[in-house]
């Protein structure tokens, strides 16, 4: 078992990385409402004061995020997920660690489908199980801390309310012998107690199991290996046998000793995963069910990133499969610096589980965050009717953006300041940009802030964009320093310096989906590159019609 100190301390550093998203959501209550008022440039608050009350505009929630109803099938739900959640690192050369699943299952905005790889170590005495990046030469930890750094993240969770206690999947990866696997049983067991479903539970239907009847339980994913023709399906790959260069059965870079299954789970095993029994597809799995018998039921798709279609002309078939079986997919092995896939491409085909390498605060994390900040990890997909189908037409998006105020800059730079915004919307029928002139730094001494270490810039500018309802389409904003990579199909609005010579560097950012932004006049908090809120706010209007 973990030492509890050490996990702590672990977890604490950890914490560092959490991200401040559910900043723009309700504001804490506290003693005066005036202690939520941000610090804003001399400009923006004589702005503001001819037109609005300060300290209410201040309270106002920039994003507004709707109780998420716990009574549709599994299927109807996008769930937060991590892939390779052990690891600390790159997957290559990566330190494992059970205070991973700590950090990601109490996040501000958590995960709720969390991977475990466990192998055999035949090197210890007569053997132990252990979590590691298979083929590779990840450092790994013992299956046992794993499980109990779960167990006590599920336990700890109590906020009904905000649906934090919604059902913690975990997918397992079993590569451990078929003679030692009624050992996983009894650890996960023994460590998660009565909050493991242990098998199918009286009354409740596979196929219209609800996040309400598992509450505050931990579902387990556990494998199943199709035989075609008394053999085995060539088609069906592990996901760590992909190996780093996404080839099957790549040598393994370091231990002989660890055993990899073959295949075979044992039934005690394949019982804890009566409500998810995952599977890697074979060829054109899209074209095809799974149906219980001869599958087992409630079968879950385990699918590469490189196994999705991305023909438009097979997206109505992908959202039509999502509603006979769960998808989880998972980024390619090719991506050896733990890079992530893009969510909200996953989420647009129906995937219901977009697996993600947190360890990598990246632009998919920022994606993720606007999905399902201020949840619990859960959220409704939309109907899947009208997911490809048709919306109310010639919606109109309009926004206009003032200023900006009390910008960190970075530590030692007292050189000019010259930005601009930039602004992008993901939707479906391709991405909407707005970039606004650029501003020098504005010098204010009202501010009380020593302008030396902040920057005001002041732009009163707008863009208005039609386009088709969209309820997927998401709003990014964000701040940088400079030619920044753009990202593509998001909203977001940048602040970017100009140099002469190097490229720009983004240094804050806000992300949300359009349908839960405010309308009218917003003080948005800008988070930096870190996801950190760092004092720095964006006065902007929105008017969506």
């Amino acid at each position: 078992m973990p030492d509890a100190k050490a996990l702590a301390a672990e977890v604490e550093v950890l914490s560092a990385h959490y991200s401040d998203t559910t900043v723009n959501l309700k504001r804490t209550a506290t003693a005066s409402e005036s202690e939520n008022v941000p610090t804003l440039s001399s400009t923006l608050l004589a702005f503001l004061e001819a037109r609005h009350d300060v300290v209410a505009l201040a309270n106002k929630p920039v994003v507004n995020v709707p109780v998420v109803r716990d009574d549709l099938p599994l299927k109807r739900y996008f769930i937060s997920s991590s892939h390779n959640t052990y690891l600390l690192g790159w997957q290559l050369f990566g330190r494992s660690s059970a205070a991973a699943y700590t950090h990601v299952l109490l996040a501000p905005t958590p995960a709720r489908c969390i991977e475990i790889d466990v192998w055999w170590d035949g090197r210890r005495g007569r053997g132990v199980p252990i979590v590691t990046h298979g083929w590779t030469l990840s450092k790994s930890v013992p299956f046992v801390d794993v499980c109990a750094a779960i167990g006590e993240a599920v336990k700890s969770i109590r906020d009904e309310e905000s649906g934090r206690d919604l059902p913690v999947f975990v997918s397992l990866e079993c590569h451990v012998p078929l003679a030692h696997q009624d050992e996983l049983v009894q650890v996960m067991i023994e460590c998660w107690g009565d909050k493991l479903v242990q098998g199918k539970m009286e009354g409740v239907c596979g196929e219209t199991t609800t996040p309400r009847r598992l509450r505050g339980r931990i579902v387990l994913m556990v494998e199943y290996y199709p035989e075609v023709l008394g053999g085995h399906d060539e088609d069906v790959v592990s996901e760590t046998e992909q190996g780093h260069n996404g080839d099957a059965r790549a040598v393994p870079a370091k231990v002989e000793d660890i055993a990899d299954a073959a295949f075979e789970i044992a039934d005690s095993l394949a019982n804890l995963g009566f409500y998810a029994r995952s599977m890697k597809p074979p060829k054109a799995w899209w074209c095809q069910v799974f149906p219980s018998p001869p599958y087992p039921p409630n079968i879950t798709l385990n699918i590469n990133e490189r196994q999705l279609p991305h023909h438009p002309e097979t997206l109505p078939i992908l959202l039509q499969h999502a509603t006979n079986h769960l998808r989880r997919v998972y980024p390619d092995g090719a991506r050896v610096t733990s890079s992530n896939l893009d969510p909200w491409m996953q989420w647009r085909s129906g995937t219901q589980m977009a697996c993600l390498n947190w360890q990598s605060r990246d632009e998919a994390m920022w994606l993720n965050e606007a999905m399902f900040g201020g949840t619990g990890g859960w959220v409704v997909r939309p109907d899947p009717e009208l997911e490809g189908g048709e919306g109310r037409k010639g919606c109109k998006f309009i926004g206009r953006l003032v200023g900006l105020s009390a910008l960190p800059r970075p530590e030692g730079d007292q050189g000019d300041f010259v930005g601009y915004c930039y602004a992008e919307l993901f939707h479906r029928d391709g991405k909407r940009v707005w970039q606004s002139d650029t501003a020098c730094v504005q010098r204010d001494g009202a501010s009380g802030l020593d302008d030396v270490d902040v920057v005001h810039l002041t732009w009163d500018q707008g863009f208005e964009w039609t386009f088709d309802a969209d309820t997927l389409a998401i709003l990014q904003y964000g701040t940088s320093y400079l030619p920044s990579r753009l990202l593509t199909e998001r909203f977001r609005l940048k602040v970017v310096r100009r140099h002469a010579v190097r490229r720009d560097e983004d240094v804050a950012m806000f992300c949300a989906r359009l349908d839960q932004l405010a309308s009218g006049w917003c003080l948005v908090r800008l988070l930096d590159m870190r996801g950190k809120y760092v004092g720095a706010t964006l006065l902007c209007e929105f008017t969506l019609r």
